[in-house]
């Protein structure tokens, strides 16, 4: 079974941009699906020439899409705090989930070390209610290669952890 991926996480930077680009590549190496929002730029910047920009409705309405089709979400969990969409998203597909068991679940992908040193002082690395939406399903990881060995397990029909933080 092929997993189908939503690459999920702050949009806003050219940084973040690239970095979700560079993961979306390899993960297709891999052999996953992945749908990631920013690829749908040149169809936006299309409709901003023709005078028909997406509506917050309709940019809900093709997220929505994308993360109703995945069978998991990698959400890049970085920054001082998550964004609000990203808060969103993960929100929906544990609700998602809940109605259907055949969803894997959420890897949160936190790559910045003062998330571990806070989590290691005992105060959560990211929003505590976000952060716990994801362990419930998931897990968070630090390195791409940790959510591929967990991604091939899921594919390979093997019960995977959840409720870890891993450094």
């Amino acid at each position: 079974m092929t997993l189908k991926l939503y690459i999920a996480g702050p949009l806003f930077t050219p940084y973040h941009r690239a970095f979700h680009a560079r993961n979306a590549f390899r993960l297709r190496e891999e052999g996953f699906v992945c749908f990631v929002p920013h690829e749908r730029s040149v169809a936006r910047a299309f409709e901003w020439d023709t005078g028909t920009p997406t509506t917050p409705l309709g940019i809900f309405d093709d997220d929505y899409d994308m993360v109703a089709k995945s069978d998991a979400i990698i959400a890049l969990l970085d920054d001082p705090d998550i964004s609000s969409g990203l808060a969103c998203e993960i929100g929906l597909f544990w609700a998602m989930k809940q109605r259907n068991p055949a969803k894997k679940g959420v890897l949160g992908l936190l790559t910045d070390e003062r998330a571990y040193r806070r989590d290691s002082a005992g105060v959560p690395a990211v929003n505590a209610f976000t952060l716990g939406c994801i362990l419930d399903i998931g897990c968070v990881y630090q390195t791409l290669d940790q959510v591929i060995t967990h991604l091939k397990g899921w594919e390979a029909g093997q019960e995977m952890p959840k409720g870890v933080i891993v450094p």
